[in-house]
């Protein structure tokens, strides 16, 4: 018999023990030392995990559409036809070292609700739907974020037809080898999105907080620097003589740490990849190139450490006798969630009694392309220690089952 949902249901449980065993049925797939996972966008790893969701989206009686950019729209028909689709999900691609939860929590606690749906034979008016967004992490495709930034209408598809892995594969050809290369360019309508994710930070935890009610996402910049000094032999060239590359990008890093720091404790300056053009421990290295991450949660203070950041850059390669060119290659503004989407976990998190905060995001998420266009909110979940991006990652039973059911809830809400 089916139930119509309604606000005087008593609140649903989700299935905890299901939801567990299915992160570690996606874990096998890609799995490395450690506990860890390697599943990059669209390699074979990824292909048998999108198979895998794909199987159990089909068992629970959702309809799988596949669009241009190859993300996942796994479909649960409404009572009302005229209604929009609230839907909800994350990625199952993987940083290289990456852990078992990141991004695939999302996308199995989106399924999660969905089913416990189904066990208890409740309708809603709105459909809803799981989602799987393509190459989240930007591993082997650059930028990251790519199916989602298709779907906000920041990437057309021209550029992402353009669009290379690391290795040189296109991405249209890779997604039609791998099956999941959609034949249309039309968007799958949505009315709203909600997104579950661990924090990937540490405040949740030391603050023992089960549940983040997330309101904004930090705004991004990437920074390509390339320097340009001159090669030459280690053992005869004077050290005052010298046009080096890689100690000027030396002296750089430092710089932009420091910078970082006086911004104040909202700021966050990284350089994760620094490569040079030579590589023998007898050269003085002519080039050198690296990537500076820059992320604050005000858009004006994000420009201005974006300014500052290039400033050193070309002042400090200067004045080691070196060139450096500054480019942007992405820039992401600070995000703030709709309201009532965030108003709708929170009441979730309330009515369930679970300890919780309102809460920024320091990192990027589909969801802050989504925003752009559907009405957007995310939920997270403590992770061990904060640690993410690494296979020692960790999120627990119970903290998952309690931030599903508080999507469970707000999904009910948005789609009554």
């Amino acid at each position: 018999m089916t139930r119509i949902a309604n606000d005087a249901m008593p609140p649903l449980q989700i299935n905890a023990d299901r939801l567990w065993a299915r992160h570690m049925d996606i874990a096998r797939i890609g799995a490395i030392a450690g506990n860890g996972s390697c599943r990059l966008a669209m390699t074979a790893e990824d292909a048998e995990a999108r198979a895998l969701l794909a199987s159990w989206c089909r068992d629970a009686g959702l309809e799988l559409r596949v669009d241009r950019a190859g993300n996942m729209v796994a479909v649960r028909p409404g009572s009302d036809p005229a209604r929009g689709i609230v839907a909800s999900g994350s990625h199952l691609d993987t940083q290289p070292h990456g852990g078992r939860f990141d991004g695939v929590s999302g996308v199995l606690a989106a399924l999660e609700a969905v089913e416990t749906l189904n066990d208890a034979g409740i309708a809603t008016a709105a459909p809803l739907a799981v989602v799987n967004w393509t190459n989240e992490e930007g591993v082997r495709y650059a930028p990251g974020l790519l199916g989602s930034a298709w779907y906000a209408g920041l990437l057309t598809d021209e550029a992402l037809s353009d669009t290379r892995a690391a290795d040189g594969m296109l991405f249209d050809d890779e997604a039609r080898l791998r099956g999941w290369l959609g034949d249309s360019s039309e968007k799958i309508p949505l009315a709203a999105f909600l997104e579950l994710h661990i924090e990937q930070g540490p405040v949740l935890e030391r603050e023992e907080k089960q549940v983040g009610v997330v309101t904004s996402v930090q705004g991004l910049t990437w920074l390509d620097v390339r320097v340009s000094g001159t090669d030459a032999h280690a053992g005869t060239t004077p050290l005052d003589h010298r046009q080096d590359a890689l100690l000027a990008a030396a002296r750089m890093l430092a710089a932009l740490n420091e910078a970082g720091l006086e911004c104040g404790p909202a700021a966050r300056v990284s350089v994760g990849r620094l490569t040079t053009a030579t590589d023998g421990p007898s050269t003085v290295v002519g080039e050198a190139a690296f990537v500076i991450d820059i992320r604050h949660p005000d858009t004006g203070t994000l420009a201005g450490l974006t300014a500052k950041c290039t400033a050193i850059c070309e002042t400090l390669a200067v004045q080691s006798g070196c060139t450096a060119t500054v480019t942007q290659r992405i820039s992401v503004s600070p995000t703030q969630f709709d309201a009532s989407c965030v108003r709708a976990l929170e009441d979730g998190a309330a009515r369930r009694g679970y300890a919780y905060r309102k809460i920024a995001s320091g990192a990027l998420h589909d969801a802050a392309n989504v925003a752009k266009v559907v009405p957007t909110a995310m939920v997270f979940v403590p992770c061990r220690d904060g640690i993410s991006h690494n296979v020692n990652e960790y999120a627990s039973p119970e903290d998952l089952a309690a931030g599903t059911n508080v999507l469970l809830d707000a999904l009910l809400d948005l789609a009554r």
